[in-house]
């Protein structure tokens, strides 16, 4: 391991501890420790000093931002709302015309009746209508039931408009069912573990572009279970650094951290702590990295330890140089 360099003026084997002293969580004997080496140490009580200095500038500038939760959860609601206005049907926009709303809230027995006659006759009407010709009556129609198969032609036209799943009971796999429209409407069901449903999800992240952010978190969620599959971590790597939604990009680092950690995953969370612009992506990323470094997983990756190095010098938030000098701590712990 190459050896630690620091460019903060202490003595290597306590810029850590200094770092910890002037947040006020340095505790028990390494804390007596470093108090008697400041006794002593000119160059240490200086950069005691700077850390200090940083943290006050840090503090007297921080300002409050949105959680990547509340921005998620605004942003979904405008799409919804926009989606309501734009895709109202035919038959809205006909009955609207036909019965303002000013008019059955003044007629309110008459448009009960109305509205009594238009259900009963759907209901006589539609089934008769909806049934192809050659079809017997009490037959599934199996291009509207569930379809354990599509083609890849289906699959790149596809719209996803819902992923439902059950809650699994005891060892039993998490039941899922994808919808998808396209020239004929289509539902994928099974577990994760079948490549149907696998496939389905993949290609939802592999496109999120084209798919609602409560559609991209859902996949990313139940892909969370095959975190270690090759083809998965791929995607939900992709998702931590393109996916232009917050709220995705963090349940996306929660379900790679889940994965065995290799070089790919931990740069994909290098990545994310130096250059998505949101702090709560950022302080997920180094909370992904101080799990891996608690597994053991950054001991012999020289770049992981150079932007720890980094980010626990010179970050202007406090959590992440504090838990990149914690990470730092457990890769080296005799530095």
């Amino acid at each position: 391991m190459e050896e630690f360099k620091n460019s903060s003026g202490a003595c290597p084997e306590y810029e850590l501890q200094i770092i910890f002293y002037a947040a006020e969580e340095l505790e028990g004997a390494e804390r007596d420790a470093l108090e008697e080496h400041l006794d002593v140490c000119p160059r240490c009580v200086a950069a005691l000093d700077a850390e200090r200095k940083l943290l006050e500038s840090v503090a007297s500038n921080e300002r409050l931002e949105p959680t990547a939760a509340l921005l998620s959860s605004c942003r979904n609601r405008l799409e919804d709302s926009l989606d309501e206005m734009d895709h109202r049907s035919i038959w809205t926009r006909w009955m609207e015309s036909l019965f303002p709303a000013h008019w059955l809230a003044m007629h309110p027995a008459a448009s009960a009746a109305m509205l009594l006659l238009i259900g009963f006759s759907v209901g006589m009407l539609g089934p008769w209508h909806a049934r192809p010709q050659g079809t017997p009556q009490g037959q599934p129609n199996m291009s509207q039931g569930s379809m354990l198969g599509y083609s890849p032609q289906e699959l790149q036209s596809a719209n996803v408009s819902g992923i439902n799943w059950t809650p699994s009971q005891g060892n039993q796999p998490v039941q899922i069912q994808v919808q998808m429209n396209t020239e004929r409407p289509i539902v994928v069901q099974g577990t994760v573990d079948d490549n149907n449903v696998k496939n389905v999800l993949l290609y939802v992240l592999h496109n999120n572009e084209r798919f609602c952010p409560d559609v991209r978190m859902s996949a990313v969620e139940l892909l969370k279970t095959r975190a270690n599959d090759p083809d998965v971590q791929k995607a939900l790597s992709r998702s931590v650094l393109l996916d232009r939604n917050a709220a995705v990009r963090l349940k996306a680092l929660d379900a790679l951290t889940a994965a065995n950690a290799d070089a790919a995953n931990v740069q994909t969370m290098l990545d994310a702590l130096t250059k998505d612009q949101n702090i709560g992506v950022r302080v997920e990323a180094i909370n992904s990295l101080r799990t891996v470094s608690e597994r053991g997983g950054l001991g012999g990756d020289p770049q992981a330890v150079k932007i720890l190095q980094q980010t626990m010098r010179s970050d202007p938030n406090v959590y992440i140089r504090l838990q990149s000098a914690a990470a730092l701590q457990e890769v080296q712990p005799n530095q």
